[in-house]
């Protein structure tokens, strides 16, 4: 961006110098990228020549295969448009900090164009953090928002964590039925009473005050950090990290005072705990669950066979072998692919859904091949129970019906076997980041799996390839690539069609 600048400086002889680059954004759908400047409060607007002007130079300057569009707006250093972008850094840049930033702890100072940022944050996630990679952070960030120069400085603030509070523990409301176990608690480690009521793990994936957790700790570990400021700067400070597993597993810390370090260097692995504690990003960017009372506790008679019986799976899909006879039609011998897809194992996936929206819709149908080396070798696919109708418009648009799914597997048990069809895979999809995932992620965090693999989207490959198309939806690349595509809108024929894309896209022309 500041190569624009320099040569729009350069081409205008410091004519546009107050300006600033504020954003480029382009909009794959219309093929339009938006450059948006900034310029001062103080200045006059710009005139319409001047705006045409500038929008003709980058224009002609910069080669864009679309449309190119100019806006300007005006940097207003308002308070709340400053506390505003703050937020937005530590939720966008720095999520695991941003639970500990509020507007009340924000004292912002100006004197024209120098504004002065002053942020009190807790002194024990303060003494954690490096400072200055933090400050150097946030100013390029407001620098970037605003025409002004910037000044941040962190101040400790002594309040304690909020996992350290001895707060009463929160029970549901009646409209809020939550999973619970039955145990019985057997002796108190630290902190106060606990109603012994936990929730499964598997059902706490958002940030959420005041939860109780009960499961098995393993990979404990003890460290120590220096508090850096406040009263107690200069002292040693211990925290406990620990695993604590119910079947799903959550990441836990426990900032321990002085007197509690002795009960809680006498913890072993595989012991059975009672906690309460509040669930918010860690400084590793994971969910972590901060526990301020725990309790040696054990499930009541009968509770460990259910709560075996919740996770365990039964396969409901079965992938099937396709033969290669299958492509002798479709793939010359001896194709060369480029890395990636040489040597890589690929599943390749679709899905068809309910409607568009991954909150509220639902999956009705999972297809998949895997791709060994640039050869598809096995297939997936599933209808899905959904829990809700499908709206008339999406059965003539996929040819699912209701009838078609009345007796199919539910999506837990889909997603776990489609969890075990990628394992150790690559996923690729066809717009597969914006749609398909969203919905697959979704299900799988309900089922208490993570997919953590790598996704390949040949919508994005199509688009930066040399292609040129009117629209690179899917039939349109399969036709410009010379394959075919039967069935469209039924997930193994889409996933089918989508793998002959990748490595039509992938293979390296001679």
């Amino acid at each position: 961006m500041n190569e624009i600048l320099q040569k729009l400086n350069k081409k205008f002889d410091d004519k546009y110098s107050f300006l600033k680059l504020y954003e480029v954004l382009f909009d794959k759908n219309s093929n339009l990228c938006t450059f948006t400047f900034l310029f001062p409060f103080s200045h006059e607007d710009l005139q319409p020549q001047d705006r045409k002007e500038i929008e003709q130079f980058i224009k002609d300057t910069f080669s864009f295969n679309c449309d190119v569009k100019v806006k300007f707006k005006k940097s207003f250093l308002d308070e709340v448009l400053i506390r505003r972008e703050i937020g937005r850094f530590f939720k966008s840049e720095k999520q695991s900090v941003a639970p500990y930033i509020f507007d009340e702890n924000i004292t912002i100072t100006q004197d024209d164009y120098d504004i002065s940022v002053q942020i009190k944050i807790n002194q024990d996630v303060l003494s954690m953090l490096d400072e200055q990679e933090l400050k150097t952070g946030l100013i390029k960030y407001l620098s970037e928002k605003f025409i002004a120069n910037f000044s941040v400085v962190f101040l400790a603030n002594e309040d304690s964590l909020p996992q350290q509070i001895d707060s009463p523990d929160l029970e549901p409301t009646a409209s809020n039925k939550v999973e619970r176990y039955q145990v019985e608690i057997l002796k108190k480690i630290v902190g106060g009473e606990i109603t012994p009521k936990p929730e499964y793990i598997k059902n706490n994936n958002k940030p959420k005050q005041s939860v109780i957790l009960f499961g098995n700790i393993s990979n404990i570990a003890k460290k120590t950090f220096t508090i850096k400021k406040g009263k107690r700067a200069g002292q040693e400070k211990a925290l406990y990290t620990f695993t604590l597993d119910d079947g799903s597993k959550i990441e836990c810390v426990y900032f321990c005072s002085k007197t509690n370090e002795k009960v809680m260097d006498s913890l072993e692995n595989n012991m059975s705990v009672l906690c309460v504690g509040d669930l918010n990003y860690g400084l590793n960017g994971n969910l972590t669950y901060y526990v301020r009372k725990m309790s040696w506790a054990h499930l009541k008679e009968g509770q460990q066979a259910q709560r075996e019986e919740d996770y365990q799976h039964k396969q409901v899909v079965f992938p099937e072998k396709i033969e290669i006879e299958e492509q002798s039609s479709l793939f010359e011998k001896k194709i060369d692919y480029n890395d990636t897809v040489r040597g890589k194992t690929i599943v390749v996936f679709d899905i068809e859904t309910t409607g568009l929206d991954s909150e509220n819709d639902e999956i009705t149908e999972i297809g998949a091949v895997k791709v060994v080396d640039g050869v598809i070798c096995e297939r997936f696919a599933s209808f899905v129970k959904p829990s809700i109708s499908i709206p008339q418009e999406v059965q003539q648009l996929t040819h699912i019906t209701n009838e078609m799914v009345k007796d199919a597997p539910s999506i837990k048990d889909v997603i776990y076997d489609f969890y075990d069809f990628c394992t150790g895979c690559l996923l690729c999809g066809h717009n597969a980041i914006g749609f398909d995932f969203k919905f697959i992620k979704k299900a799988a965090e309900k089922a208490g799996l993570h997919f953590k693999n790598q996704i390949i989207d040949t919508l994005i490959l199509a688009r930066t390839s040399s292609l040129r198309l009117a629209n690179y939806k899917l039939g349109t690349i399969v036709s410009a690539l010379g394959l075919t595509l039967e069935g469209a809108h039924r997930a193994y024929n889409d996933a089918f069609a989508t793998a002959q894309v990748l490595l039509g896209l992938c293979k390296i022309k001679k």
